[in-house]
């Protein structure tokens, strides 16, 4: 998880009047609709019809486990348009049928039946998400550690009285996970061993199941073994091959690639732990490679 572009509201909205002029007119209207009847209420959404914003946004990437979907012309079915905030009702979290290992000494956040409704057009309160970080994992849940916000309340007195437990990485209301969550290899931890920051990192972690999906660990361990081989080739003796390194070793970390946060993380042990690094790169490096 890495910090997306950091626009204010206006700008957020410019872009998405680049893209369709009449939409936050419309947005309105529902909007006023919902807050006289005190929920949301409709047949047929319209927010994905600003999808390619936030997927620009994100350069094709998930809001939250950062792999890397489809484009514009073949993968918008692959990106759902995510409400940090329900807009419907909220289910309490962690749900013991679902997620029965975990528990925590703090509480969550009470249920509501109307969630946030007056937010469900808000583009402050969206991102594009992967199907395994929204429809299985995010569904109706907003985990909180103070008391849940009343109706109309805007999204930066809501932070400040709910506390979300969730990090969200989106716009100027948004986080900066890299200054909660750090990685050992293909292994997300927070960064903190107490407080606030260890508490919201650890339950990101685990809300998204970060460190238990098969498809990230992989993906996160083929960005390490490409980093390290690179990070090699800027000890060559060709300075063209160096400086071919050096460029590469940009491209990875940058904010474009996939699991760039991983390999940030990654490149910085490799500076100051090499041998870590090596141990490291050799335990991806296996766990790679087919079994025979």
């Amino acid at each position: 998880m890495i910090r997306y572009a950091v626009l204010s509201k206006a700008e957020l909205e410019a872009r998405v009047d680049a893209v369709d002029a009449g939409w936050r007119t419309r947005a309105a209207t529902r909007r006023n609709a919902f807050i006289a009847a005190g929920k949301f209420q409709e047949d047929a959404s319209i927010w994905s019809d600003v999808k390619t914003v936030f997927m620009d946004l994100q350069h094709d990437k998930c809001v939250f486990c950062e792999r890397v979907l489809g484009g514009k012309l073949t993968g918008k079915s692959e990106h759902d348009v995510e409400h940090f905030r329900p807009k419907g009702r909220v289910t309490n979290w962690p749900y013991p049928k679902r997620t029965p290992k975990l528990t925590y000494a703090f509480g969550t956040g009470v249920p509501s039946n109307t969630g946030y409704y007056w937010l469900a057009y808000d583009v402050e309160n969206y991102a594009c998400a992967c199907k395994g970080c929204n429809s299985d994992r995010k569904r109706d849940y907003f985990p909180i550690l103070g008391p849940r916000g009343v109706a109309t309340t805007d999204i930066a007195t809501l932070n400040a009285s709910e506390t979300p437990l969730l990090l969200f990485p989106h716009g100027s209301l948004g986080d900066n996970p890299e200054l909660f969550i750090t990685f050992e290899g293909v292994i997300a931890k927070p960064i903190h061993a107490t407080g606030l920051e260890k508490i919201r990192a650890q339950v990101t972690i685990d809300f998204f199941s970060l460190n238990d999906r098969e498809e990230l660990l992989a993906d996160r361990a083929r960005v390490i073994r490409e980093l390290f081989k690179t990070i090699r080739l800027t000890s060559d003796q060709d300075p063209a091959v160096q400086s071919a390194a050096y460029r590469d070793i940009d491209t990875i970390t940058s904010n474009l690639s996939p699991q760039a946060a991983c390999a940030r993380a990654y490149l910085a042990l490799a500076k100051t732990t090499p041998q870590k690094a090596w141990e490291i790169y050799l335990d991806v490096d296996r766990y790679l490679k087919p079994a025979r």
